[in-house]
């Protein structure tokens, strides 16, 4: 909230109106799927109605509770409540609709003036505090021994939705929410496709499998992916995991503070330069309140790496017809370098 207030100040702003659902559990601690923040200079609130009362009061103790009636009033008191901190107050524009802008200030007198301040709370979340780098890295470690638990059981026969529903299942057996998103197993040739739902595809020894998968906890996820083969690999399939890895292992390597994100997806890129059907989309992502956030390992993104981010990295090699491969790990970024956060387990060969 400091550091918040420090920029309303920056960019002379008498307060903002906080809808992102993310932001607002960062801000306040609410986790509720309806509620707003108004937050001036020297004071903050929180509006909801009366589904929410208690939660509010619970989760987000420092702030003032405004009590709406039904939850279709929320808005007029959102812009009534806004009328009260100034004449200039940001609003979140890669969340709120050009709907709710419109009427936002149809009930706002003509002296005041919104302003747009997409990505203000986000770029406060690119680095994170201990506190959610010990949350990710539990939850991690929760999706990681599910994964390994349920490796044991794959096997030719199985569907793919039969594998992700048995991670999803243990993830929760393991103390999770349940999966940070839809779970990919795709199997033989459908690991050509990099999101691939898992589908009734039946598995047959020989079959290449690729699982990205996740568990989320306390609003916090996490995302991990393995290449599996259903019995021993083959010469050209253990080639390609292989490349894959080689340009995991190089990139990780400048996840350090001060390396552009961009420059660490072109190291990945340059390692798999020879092979035809490497990957076009971005090497990583920031994950924490969500599963795809700031920064970004791709080639537009140059923020400089600080410490206490947390960041996939993922290449593959997606090759139509064959199958594919994609390696995932979650990366904390540190002063002394790159530590790795998922554990889930190496080996290739199940069943």
């Amino acid at each position: 909230m400091a550091a918040l207030r420090g920029r309303l100040v920056d960019l002379e702003l008498d307060g903002v109106v906080i809808t992102t659902p993310e932001n607002i559990r960062y801000l306040s601690g609410f986790s509720g799927s309806l509620g707003y923040l108004i937050i001036g200079r020297t004071d903050a609130e929180i509006l909801g109605d009366s589904r929410y009362w208690l939660q509010m009061e619970a989760e987000a103790p420092g702030f003032t509770l405004v009590r709406s009636g039904p939850s279709h009033g929320l808005w007029a008191l959102v812009a009534e409540r806004l009328k009260a901190l100034g004449l200039r107050v940001g609003f979140e524009s890669q969340h709120l609709t050009f709907d709710q802008h419109q009427r936002l200030l149809a009930a706002l007198p003509g002296e005041h003036t919104l302003v747009a301040i997409a990505g203000l709370v986000e770029e406060l979340r690119i680095v994170k505090t201990p506190e959610e780098i010990e949350l990710l890295r539990a939850v991690a470690a929760i999706a990681g021994r599910a994964f390994d638990r349920v490796r044991g059981a794959i096997r030719p026969g199985l569907r793919e939705r039969d594998i992700a529903f048995l991670l999803e299942q243990t993830f929760r057996e393991l103390g999770a929410d349940g999966p940070a998103f839809e779970t990919i197993v795709a199997a033989g040739e459908r690991g050509a496709l990099p999101h691939g739902r898992a589908s009734d595809r039946v598995l047959e020894r020989g079959d290449m499998v690729v699982v990205d998968f996740g568990a989320t906890a306390a609003g916090y996820h996490s995302d991990t992916t393995r290449t599996i083969v259903v019995g021993e690999p083959s010469t050209e399939q253990a080639r390609v995991i292989e490349a894959v890895r080689q340009a995991q292992l190089a990139s990780m390597e400048l996840m350090k503070p001060g390396v552009a994100a961009d420059a660490v997806d072109r190291r990945a890129r340059e390692v798999l330069a020879g092979e035809a059907h490497a990957f076009g989309h971005g090497l990583g992502h920031g994950i924490g309140l969500q599963v795809h956030e700031r920064p970004f390992l791709s080639p537009t993104d140059h923020t400089a790496l600080r410490a206490g981010m947390v960041i996939t990295n993922e290449p593959g090699i997606y090759i139509p017809g064959w199958g594919g491969v994609r390696l995932e790990e979650m990366v904390l970024i540190t002063e002394n370098g790159p530590q790795v956060l998922t554990a889930a387990s190496w080996e290739i060969g199940v069943g």
